[in-house]
């Protein structure tokens, strides 16, 4: 009892409990209601979301030149708030050139995707990049200063306004667009909630703006753009490509049943994972590069917890996954089961090595994770190549993404436990 209350006490801790059951909270309604969505939208309609969710989800990786996550390793305030300026000002440029490029050709870009259906639908992608880049902006500056209460309050939020928006607008006919508005809505339902303190700070925030610093700024944390970025780029891109590669080769079907068992076999991420990961670089973030093996050894500690946790849904998925897919979600989504037991692997090893992913960002060696994330994804389209020239189905490519994807979390993670510690030898 006694070492329960002492780790209870830990800061840390608490703001992992804290994270962790808004999280929970916002996952389990996720889980109870997707049922009803299920069976309000068909495979088709869902792929059509899973290729929305993807493309945003990889323009919203640099579409503030991922200068947003410079925030909470910012020396002071002042410097921070000038990085928020920064990074809103990139993200509304970046949407403008978005928007232009669907004026112009948005109709043949979105055909190469073998999904014409989404064409209906591509003015909200500016709309989507606008409120998921904006809510990482603010995001950040959260975990600078640690407010960890307003980020579990935004989880809640996002998630109820999220659901309840799919379901209503599904009942009413309204189709994909409902599925796509509902996303829309959610990630707008956390802005205003998380912006809300750094609003009460707004005389202090206008008084520090100067453009001598902003560009100041955007030379000292130049990596961000030069490395970062990319690496983050192409680190996600093995992610979430292929969904759009399955559009492509198999149809918005294939995609359909691969968004779902996707999502799902990653909930214990969203459910854990992200939240330890958040509190983890705030952690790493103020502990800087001056103590490595202290992050080294968190960073161990954390992992090894993970590996144990992670086992358990690893099992559930691998044996149950195509029964427990067409009891819960509807007869039609068996074979989404099928693929959660494959994808269950890659969730696994990332479920282990996710608070790592940003270490490198702290010690500014994005260079080196740069470098191994475009290794990771030349292997992966190498995967996917395969798959085309040998005619494979769409679980064998899963299959080939799914061991490809393992190994690289694994790789990773080894180069991460090697430049903490050539760290700590260039520090002591």
């Amino acid at each position: 009892m006694k070492r329960l209350n002492k780790l209870l006490e830990n800061k840390f801790v608490k703001n992992i409990m804290m994270v962790a059951s808004g999280t929970a909270f916002a996952q389990i309604l996720t889980i109870a209601l997707s049922p009803i969505i299920t069976r309000i939208y068909p495979p088709e309609e869902y792929g059509i979301l899973s290729v929305y969710v993807s493309l945003i989800t990889l323009l919203c990786i640099g579409a503030s030149l991922d200068y947003q996550k410079a925030i909470p390793i910012a020396q002071d305030d002042k410097d921070a708030y000038n990085l928020i300026i920064l990074a809103f000002f990139i993200l509304l440029n970046f949407i403008i050139v978005i928007s232009l490029l669907l004026v112009c050709w948005g109709e043949q870009l979105i055909s190469l995707l073998n999904s014409k259906s989404l064409v209906d639908y591509m003015y909200f992608i500016p709309l989507g990049v606008l409120f998921i880049g904006g809510y990482n902006i603010i995001l950040n500056w959260s975990l600078r200063v640690k407010d960890f209460q307003t980020i579990t309050k935004t989880s809640v939020t996002q998630s109820i306004v999220s659901n309840f928006s799919k379901i209503c607008l599904g009942l009413i006919g309204l189709g994909p667009p409902g599925l796509i508005l509902g996303q829309i809505i959610g990630q707008s339902g956390g802005i205003s909630r998380l912006s809300s303190p750094l609003i009460r700070k707004r005389r202090e925030f206008v008084k520090a703006i100067k453009m001598k610093e902003i560009i100041k700024l955007s030379n000292r944390y130049i990596k961000f753009p030069l490395y970062s970025a990319p690496s983050n780029y192409v680190y996600t891109a093995g992610g979430h490509a292929p969904v759009i590669i399955i559009t492509a080769l198999f149809g918005t079907v294939a995609a359909g049943l691969y968004g779902l068992a996707n999502s799902i076999v990653n909930l214990p991420i969203s459910l854990l994972a992200n939240s330890i990961s958040q509190v983890f670089y705030s952690e790493v973030a103020s502990i800087g590069k001056k103590n490595p093996n202290k992050i080294k050894k968190l960073l161990l500690k954390i992992s090894g917890k993970l590996a144990i946790i992670g086992l358990i849904p690893l099992l559930v998925f691998v044996l149950f996954g195509p029964w427990v897919f067409s009891i819960i979600f509807g007869q039609y989504w068996y074979d989404a089961g099928v693929y959660a037991r494959v994808l269950a692997f890659v969730a696994y090893a990332h479920f282990i090595i996710f608070p790592a992913g940003r270490i490198l960002e702290v010690v500014e060696k994005q260079n080196i994770g740069l470098f191994v994330n475009i290794i990771r994804l030349i292997v992966i389209i190498i995967g996917f190549l395969i798959s085309y020239l040998f005619e494979f189905t769409a679980l064998q490519t899963v299959m080939i993404y799914s061991l490809i994807s393992t190994l690289s979390y694994l790789v990773l993670f080894i180069v991460v436990q090697k430049v903490l510690s050539k760290e700590t030898g260039l520090v002591e």
